[in-house]
């Protein structure tokens, strides 16, 4: 797991280095490893000793799951041709602002090419977003499509169509009621636990909730019912990224894998699926 706190020092040094990753070649760029700098390479979990070729494949990833979140179809298009993937080589060297402008005039999209400018910002920003909170494991089956991606010089395949079911485990959770610690106003309470962020707590059954509060002393002055629908979209719409913890063990210290984790990054695809 690789995971941070609210923005730091080395969080905000490693968005003014996010720019540097579309320039030129985009990902495709000689010394992509040296222009993410020492703090953006931290926060993806990009090891010192890493073959640029894996630097391109962690890369590729991190940025797809902050693009998964985004429900506008015109979106992967205008993200992977400022980053340099599925470009026809003989533009691939124009630079953000060349592969753009050549996408618009071969009527790639049906935009202005200061609509797809914007809407990369917008994207971008949210890439920045992210390096404040927790960041998902990679597997070697992420790496295996990195790869190919990469070699074949064609975009990732999004995972479900937003209109799409959701698997049913996950929408017995959505359509369930669970119960957790809220405020005066209602709103759900996060838990810190660290570097890996802020956390809303649920339980699926009251007898679960009483055992963690009897053994961990948890003083939660108000309990609050809703929907796990509810929960997702409460985690979703707060300004730190947070992820949603189910059934949390009521052993000190189990850690966040004792319970059922739903990382920032499954909110925000379950938010958009709703």
């Amino acid at each position: 797991m690789v995971a941070s706190a609210k923005e730091t020092k080395t969080s905000r040094r490693a968005k003014d280095r996010l720019h540097h990753v579309h320039a030129r070649a985009g990902i495709r760029q000689d010394g992509l490893r040296r222009a993410l700098g020492p703090e953006l390479r931290e926060i993806w979990g990009i090891a010192e000793d890493a073959e640029p070729g894996r630097v391109r494949e962690i890369v590729l990833l991190r940025l797809n799951r902050v693009l998964e979140r985004f429900a506008d179809p015109l979106m992967p298009e205008i993200v992977w041709t400022a980053y340099n993937l599925g470009v026809d080589p003989v533009n691939g060297g124009a630079g953000m602002v060349g592969r753009i402008r050549t996408m618009v005039g071969r009527g790639r999209v049906a935009v202005s090419e200061r609509t797809c400018t914007r809407r990369f910002y917008d994207f971008l920003g949210s890439v920045k977003n992210s390096l404040d909170g927790f960041q998902e494991d990679l597997t070697g089956e992420d790496f295996r499509l990195a790869s190919r991606w990469i070699a074949e010089n064609v975009r990732p395949e999004r995972e479900r169509n937003p209109s799409e079911p959701v698997p049913s485990v996950m929408r017995m959770f959505l359509d369930g009621t669970v119960c957790g610690p809220a405020d005066e106003a209602g709103a759900p309470i996060p838990a810190r636990l660290g570097a890996h962020g802020e956390w809303l707590c649920v339980f699926t059954d009251e007898r679960l909730l009483a055992e963690y509060r009897a053994v961990t002393g948890a003083g939660w002055a108000r309990i609050r019912h809703r929907t796990g629908r509810e929960v997702v979209l409460a985690a979703a719409g707060r300004d730190a990224a947070t992820g949603v913890l189910v059934n949390p063990r009521p052993t000190r210290g189990a850690g966040i894998h004792a319970a059922l984790p739903l990382s920032p990054d499954s909110i925000a695809r379950l938010a958009v699926r709703r």
